[in-house]
């Protein structure tokens, strides 16, 4: 069998380690086990290789996937060279492929709150796909939680352009079938060798079953009482000392 597992929420709760986290991963890497820790953070990969570090949980920077390192995965195989990026610096540099204003082959979408873009950047993205150019985003999250309060994600910025242009922009980041493929491909598996372990009901959960993948639930992290009745997970654990 080959592993997926979420790390915020099944691993990690903040910067601690879950019950029986340490023990599991230490037992996939004495057993060499093929297996991934995924994310939907575009955080830097040794930023999350470091902050499970701190917790007790030691794996390789390879190990870890997240939607920018998928987002080049496909950038590689689809041989693109030069793209428009929308997002901070410390994002740009992690893109593996020249950041351009003109001739670009594709436009990806990664965070459009560090550098307050606004009206002008979207119209431009309109454009862009007006124009046949490709687009790519990090996540279809139209918010998250800031200080208590709701803040516009990314992903209200791609419904904006999906719902002018018509179009359906590619989303890398979980639950997404790309993220999945992306996973399966770095494993080298079949999707039903696969077994996708996390706390999320829709993202973890429901994305495995609608890839093909096996699917475990943890009832840590975002589990609420009665979540497996919305996605039929094939296994639910109380923590990861069960695996």
């Amino acid at each position: 069998m080959n592993y997926l597992i979420d790390i915020d929420g099944t691993l990690l709760n903040g910067s601690d380690a879950l019950t029986g986290a340490v023990d599991f991963i230490d037992r996939l890497n004495q057993n060499h086990a093929n297996y991934l820790l995924m994310t939907n953070s575009i955080k830097n990969v040794e930023v999350q290789q470091n902050r499970l570090a701190q917790a007790g949980i030691n794996v390789q920077a390879e190990k870890i996937l997240n939607p920018i390192v998928a987002i080049n995965k496909y950038l590689l195989n689809m041989k693109i060279q030069k793209v428009k990026i929308i997002g901070s610096e410390a994002e740009i540099k992690q893109i593996k492929a020249c950041n351009v204003k003109q001739d670009y082959e594709a436009v990806i979408l990664l965070d459009f709150e560090k550098l307050n873009f606004g009206y002008d950047v979207i119209q431009g993205i309109i454009d862009d796909v007006e124009n046949d150019i490709n687009v790519l985003t990090a996540s279809l999250s139209t918010f998250y939680l800031k200080n208590g309060r709701k803040a516009l994600d990314t992903g209200a910025f791609v419904k904006i352009i999906e719902e002018i242009t018509g179009a359906e922009i590619k989303n890398f980041g979980k639950p997404s079938q790309e993220y999945f493929d992306v996973a399966r491909k770095i494993l080298n598996s079949e999707k039903n060798s696969i077994c996708v372990i996390g706390d999320d009901w829709k993202t973890d959960v429901t994305g495995a079953n609608e890839y093909g993948a096996k699917s475990v639930l943890v009832k840590t992290g975002k589990y609420q009482k009665d979540d497996e009745l919305r996605c039929i997970p094939h296994k639910i654990v109380e923590n990861l000392t069960e695996l």
